[in-house]
């Protein structure tokens, strides 16, 4: 899909201007299968969808939203509680409300901190493979991100350091209202995991889907990842890609990979069908 894509310095995330204001904040995939992200500038208030799993790519992802809109953003939605989009929380102000659903405030006393844990004993293991990395590379690029890696590992190591839980809770829809244009955001139920967020634009055609949808499908989630399902409640979950899908949007922005069309809700409703209900 073709979408402008606009300019700025990240070594972490492109930045496509879907329509006016909206924007999506797209990770590379040369560096892996992180998170996406994104932007939202209403006109009066700017909203962020999501964090990054990379802390760096988070402050690129606040620099951002000063750099396209000319101000701090407002407020944070985190769309589920896994790791890879909440960790990125405690770069925000304490001022800047953080909207979540309950659910994934519940899991951050459960689940997220046991990620987070896990993340935490891998660090000194992660700390030696990137130094060994660090030292075969030239890329100026490769190099930057691994001495932010090193940074980031050693960081949650610190006994002081502390994940920042959401403050904000949606258990149904709220529409946010900027000067310029408005964006409905919603607590579909359990799906992908408890409670997710979605942030749709019904005008415009787009909806930001969060891990609902990837762009790309692994047989092997059927078995979950790192002991979570991929599907919490697989029916619930074909039933909204099927409501989304009858929308026939311009763009659907999912939690990982490129930029999607009806082809990958497609798919994901039928992964859905062949993997898990088809009992």
């Amino acid at each position: 899909m073709h979408f402008q894509k606009i300019e700025f310095d990240s070594i972490y995330f492109n930045i496509h201007l879907l329509s006016e204001g909206i924007y999506a904040a797209i990770f590379k995939q040369e560096l892996g299968a992180s998170s996406n992200a994104g932007i939202f500038d209403l006109g009066n208030i700017s909203v962020i969808f999501d964090t990054l799993m990379d802390p760096w790519a988070t402050k690129d992802l606040i620099r951002a939203v000063n750099t396209i809109t000319n101000r701090e953003p407002f407020l944070l939605i985190n769309s589920h509680y896994h790791l890879d989009h909440v960790f990125g929380n405690h770069l925000f102000p304490k001022s800047m409300p953080i909207m979540s659903s309950p659910a994934t405030l519940e899991q951050f006393g459960k689940a997220v901190l046991e990620a987070f844990n896990r993340l935490k004993t891998q660090a000194p293991n992660q700390i030696q493979t990137t130094k060994e990395l660090l030292q075969k590379t030239t890329d100026p690029k490769k190099i930057k991100e691994y001495e932010n890696d090193l940074l980031t590992y050693k960081e949650v190591q610190n006994s002081e350091f502390r994940l920042r839980p959401p403050d904000l809770l949606l258990h149904d829809k709220i529409v946010i209202h900027g000067s310029e244009r408005s964006v409905e955001v919603m607590n579909v139920g359990n799906a992908h995991s408890y409670d997710d967020i979605i942030a749709y634009f019904p005008g415009k055609k787009i909806c930001f889907m969060g891990d609902l949808l990837f762009a790309t499908l692994d047989p092997e989630w059927a078995k979950g990842i790192n002991g979570t399902p991929w599907a919490r409640d697989p029916t619930n979950f074909k039933s909204i890609m099927e409501m989304y899908l009858k929308k026939d949007l311009k763009v659907y922005v999912p939690g990982h990979g490129p930029l999607c069309s009806t082809i990958e809700v497609k798919n994901t409703i039928d992964f859905l069908k062949k993997y898990f209900l088809s009992n």
